[in-house]
């Protein structure tokens, strides 16, 4: 797909709030992140298990919001490789080594930093999590073996691998609500929550109304005040403020501020169908 170029106009009327993310909060710079990429079998597909894609964002990426101001190094390894020998040649100069597996797309920052203060509070050198672990970089530097009974209770649910199509279907409902919730509490009014889809990477105006049955992905941005009826299916488009939309696919294309897309229009790269 071309890339679309915006005139200075339109590009001031999409000048709207950052696509969804959550809140950055202060962490001190002392903790490097290694995710562990492992391809499941069970998934039974040609490609790698990692690499699907849950409303627009892979597991790891998902993932990799948790640690927004860390640095993030992405290992591949085998479901059974042993996590001293893949970790040891990716060690940093950070005081705190964080280690998650990459099929743990629900943790969330807030998690993260609860973790972080419990180890450091308790000034552990192994903190063993329900699906990955927190290091002392020095200490695990010079380790043969990992022993540790100092499991650091969370919530359960967050640390869910997604092992086979069911845990998938579990997260991907949970992606689905947060993602909701977030443009709801941004001033956005969605109709029904249960047929309205959206990707992660999407950017929606305060004041917008999605009425049922709309489907909003790839990297589209929705301008403030937009009028969405029903029956709707955006990709990677961009909409004016005060648009509105109706029972119509989008595709590539930008829809000017104040536009009216009438019942049943196909519009693809720019050119109505």
């Amino acid at each position: 797909m071309e890339k679309l170029v915006l005139s200075e106009q339109v590009e001031r009327a999409l000048d709207i709030e950052p696509r969804f993310a959550v809140q950055k909060e202060i962490l001190d710079d002392d903790v490097a992140v290694i995710i562990l990429k492992t391809h499941n079998p069970a998934f039974g597909i040609s490609g790698k298990s990692y690499e699907i894609k849950l409303w627009g964002r892979t597991s790891y990426e998902w993932l990799a919001l948790a640690f927004d101001m860390c640095p993030i190094e992405y290992i591949e390894c085998g479901m059974e490789s042993d996590i001293l020998t893949v970790i040891k040649p990716h060690l940093t100069d950070k005081k705190y080594t964080a280690v998650f597996y990459a099929d743990t797309p629900l943790i969330t920052r807030k998690t993260f930093l609860s973790i972080m203060d419990y180890v450091k509070t308790k000034r552990l050198n192994v903190a063993k999590l329900p699906r990955g672990y927190v290091f002392v970089t020095d200490f695990v530097r010079g380790a043969s073996n990992i022993y540790s009974n100092q499991s650091i209770y969370s919530d359960e649910a967050e640390f869910m691998p997604v092992l086979n199509l069911n845990s998938l279907a579990e997260a991907s409902k949970v992606l689905h609500d947060r993602i909701i919730e977030f443009h709801r509490g941004s001033g956005v009014l969605i109709v029904d929550a249960a047929s309205v889809f959206i990707d992660a990477d999407v950017i929606i105006g305060r004041n917008t109304v999605i009425n049922p049955n709309n489907i909003i992905s790839g990297l589209s941005v929705i301008g403030d005040s937009v009028m969405l009826n029903s029956g709707n299916n955006i990709i990677n488009s961009k909409l004016g403020s005060n648009a509105v939309v109706s029972y119509s696919v989008i595709e590539g294309s930008v829809i000017l501020p104040a536009a009216v897309v009438l019942p049943f229009t196909h519009i693809i790269g720019g050119k109505k169908k």
